[in-house]
């Protein structure tokens, strides 16, 4: 089991209270993916499991150890074995593939070599594999703002891998991306899963791609799970219990 979450809360200061006792267990090398509407708890889930957010209540366990209140060193080591892969590609624009695909390692690196762009050899070999990954090498010294939208985000993912994560995190990857593209960056988070054994929990809108990529699927409704089990097993009725009756389902091919 890499990852444990026991009876997870979250209220925000406004009052909304985002998550309501989820509990979810991840074995090593699964694809889980977690749907629901908008609002729904996805993305403070994934928030959680990452601790860019404190829970108010519950545990996190990653790799059979509680990480929900550590900080310092501490919380540190156990964030560079986890990779987060955001809706936005959070580049930098004007700096190369190469060197966006680096910062994903600035945590073990220099700050001054950060800065003035002073990479080993190394780290950059490690950076140019991770492109040849996500299949976008040969754009290595090209401006990061030059690429499209899918391009952009393969870059986010090769980033991510600079961490060598045992656990990768996709909050609305291909969300801002058009439906042409979406298959080919899901693509790439099924081969790392696939061909490095990374465990990754995504989170996704379409049904589509949930039953080609999912291993697994959880459904959170206002901050509660209400579905768990296989891709497959999700038919209309599932659909509108977790959509709602007006929804209709879009595909994606």
């Amino acid at each position: 089991m890499i990852l444990e979450v026991k009876n997870l809360h979250k209220i925000y200061n406004s009052g909304t209270h985002a998550l309501k006792g989820v509990s979810i267990s991840v074995e090593a090398g699964e694809f889980l993916v977690i749907i629901g509407l908008s609002g729904s708890g996805k993305s403070t889930l994934l928030r959680c499991i990452n601790r860019l957010i404190e829970p108010t209540s519950g545990k996190v366990k990653f790799l059979g150890k509680d990480i929900t209140h550590i900080k310092g060193e501490e919380l540190r080591k156990v964030k560079s074995q986890i990779g987060m892969v955001f809706q936005q590609f959070n580049l930098i624009k004007r700096r190369s593939v190469l060197t966006n695909v680096i910062t994903g390692k600035l945590g073990s690196l220099s700050t001054f070599n950060s800065i003035i762009e002073k990479f080993d050899k190394e780290v950059i070999n490690e950076a140019l594999n991770n492109l040849e990954t996500v299949g976008i090498s040969e754009k290595a010294k090209e401006r990061a703002d030059s690429l499209s939208g899918g391009q952009q985000q393969r870059v986010a993912i090769a980033r991510s891998l600079m961490q060598n994560p045992k656990l990768l995190l996709a909050d609305e990857p291909v969300a801002s991306l058009d439906p042409a593209t979406s298959n080919s960056v899901m693509h790439y988070f099924e081969k790392i899963n696939k061909d490095f054994g990374t465990t990754v929990i995504c989170n996704l809108h379409f049904l589509s791609l949930v039953r080609r990529y999912a291993t697994r699927v959880i459904a959170l409704k206002a901050g509660e799970i209400i579905y768990e089990g296989l891709p497959h097993e999700i038919d209309e009725t599932w659909f509108k219990t977790i959509y709602g009756e007006e929804a209709e389902e879009v595909e994606i091919r």
